[in-house]
């Protein structure tokens, strides 16, 4: 396929380049013959071959730049160059057509009009201007078929060469009025050439005026809006952004997806917006074996009301890089200002500082503000993560058994202890489980029991530090 691709690209440069050495032949034969013989029909139509020699290096040139890679200077490439020269050739082409038919029109109004001498050098540069419009029409007639109809240089490239020749055919008509005695001939001629060097220059500067200003086919935009809203998983999509620099197409658009979905989902459906995109610009005529697609999709969570906002907290939380764990979230609305006051624990690594802790919290607050815009204040409560044992053996050691057992026992709301399993892990550390019932005379709440299980692990691990303390109660 690479191999395909690469002829095609040295046939097309190859094919344009001998269209550009042919019209550039012609441009230099029409010229000398028309100053030779007088004639301002030679010399308008050598300037029509003058434009199409332009026209054709600024598609070589678009070729060539299509392969040069963006640097420092130029992050969008260097296709405006292309343009730029397309402009300036098209306004100068412009002026000197309006001035041969200002010279024509003199001739044309003049009581004594000037003598043109078509003779055989005329004849002769216009026969062999057709001769090499027919050539290059065949050369660029071929080479397009071969390639497909993605080539739009080479297309663009062979409707000049039609249009040469159709301009010739004007200027050998006006070469023949002349030799059968009707002098003005030539002169009118000069004028529908010019007239038609003058639309095609206008039209050919105003297309690249056009590219300069970053102007884009409001139809395009509308396809490109409708492929990427057309994505399933894609909820709307609120922003489009299309330039076209040389032959690349540069388009960014920004999609809402909802606001509970995975990283992992919504980068797969941004990936099938990009493919739609490219598709819906292939079928509006910019093939993609010729114009070159970049496109960038940009989203953004939408919130509805069936998202609960713990379910949007709590990711964007555990996306923050250091967060091992997110609960005990807690969402509140401040009644006089509508704003929400949210807390929230995260889990990170036991052996991390409370600077690298803190740095960790102030993501998460960044990182739930992007998601939830009427946020008051956050409240970020740091807790160590207990570290995954990878192996335990058994330990056993009456005196720290004892030792356990008067700890828990020291609250009067245990009643018994049941279960005290002591081990010790790889990393030389002691895990510690318990089985603790309490008092039914006052029963308590789930908050009141963590409140005295974590009183009971902090004492338990003052004496044993680094410990990893799990207690389990049940009711008496």
């Amino acid at each position: 396929m690479a191999g395909s691709a690469a002829a095609s690209i040295r046939l097309r440069k190859n094919t344009l380049y001998l269209s550009l050495l042919a019209i550039a032949s012609v441009f230099v034969f029409e010229f000398v013959s028309g100053i030779a013989t007088n004639s301002l029909a030679l010399l308008t139509d050598s300037n029509h071959a003058l434009l199409d020699a332009v026209v054709t290096a600024v598609l070589i040139i678009a070729s060539n730049l299509a392969s040069k890679p963006r640097d420092v200077d130029h992050t969008y490439g260097h296709g405006k160059i292309e343009t730029v020269g397309g402009f300036i050739g098209g306004v100068a082409l412009f002026f000197v057509a309006v001035f041969f038919i200002y010279e024509a029109s003199l001739r044309i109004a003049s009581s004594t009009p000037l003598l043109v001498n078509p003779g055989t050098v005329g004849f002769a540069a216009v026969i062999y201007t057709l001769a090499v419009d027919v050539f290059r029409i065949s050369i660029l007639r071929r080479a397009y078929k071969k390639i497909g109809s993605g080539s739009s240089t080479l297309k663009a490239d062979l409707y000049h060469a039609v249009a040469d020749f159709a301009s010739t055919t004007v200027a050998l008509a006006g070469l023949w009025l002349v030799t059968v005695g009707i002098h003005l001939g030539d002169s009118v001629a000069a004028v529908i050439l010019g007239v038609l060097l003058a639309y095609l220059s206008s039209r050919f500067a105003y297309q690249n005026a056009v590219d300069l200003t970053d102007r884009i086919s409001p139809s395009l935009v509308a396809r490109v809006r409708h492929a990427a809203a057309g994505t399933e998983g894609v909820l709307d999509c609120r922003d489009v952004k299309m330039r076209k620099v040389g032959r690349e197409t540069f388009v960014e658009v920004t999609i809402g997806m909802k606001a509970d979905i995975s990283f992992e989902k919504a980068h797969e459906i941004s990936a099938q917006v990009e493919q739609n995109i490219a598709a819906s610009l292939s079928s509006a005529g910019t093939d993609g074996s010729e114009m070159l697609h970049n496109i960038t999709v940009h989203f953004e969570p939408s919130y509805s009301p069936d998202i609960p906002l713990e379910s949007i907290i709590e990711r964007a939380a555990a996306r923050v890089s250091g967060v091992k764990g997110v609960h005990n979230i807690i969402v509140s609305r401040i009644e006089n200002n509508g704003k929400l006051e949210i807390s929230l624990h995260i889990q990170v690594n036991r052996s991390a500082t409370l600077s690298e802790a803190h740095l960790i919290a102030n993501a998460v607050e960044d990182s739930i503000k992007t998601q939830i815009k009427d946020v008051d204040n956050i409240t970020v409560h740091l807790e160590p993560l207990m570290p995954h044992v990878a192996g335990i053996e058994p330990v056993s050691d009456v005196e720290i058994q004892n030792s356990i057992k008067s700890i828990v026992l020291g609250q009067n709301e245990i009643q018994r202890v049941g279960r005290i399993a002591t081990f010790r892990t790889d990393d030389d550390m002691l895990k510690i489980d318990i089985d603790c019932v309490f008092s039914s005379d006052r029963p308590k709440t789930i908050e009141q029991v963590h409140e005295l299980v974590t009183e009971i692990e902090k004492q338990i691990r003052a004496k044993y530090p680094g410990s990893i303390v799990t207690i389990h109660a049940e009711p008496g």
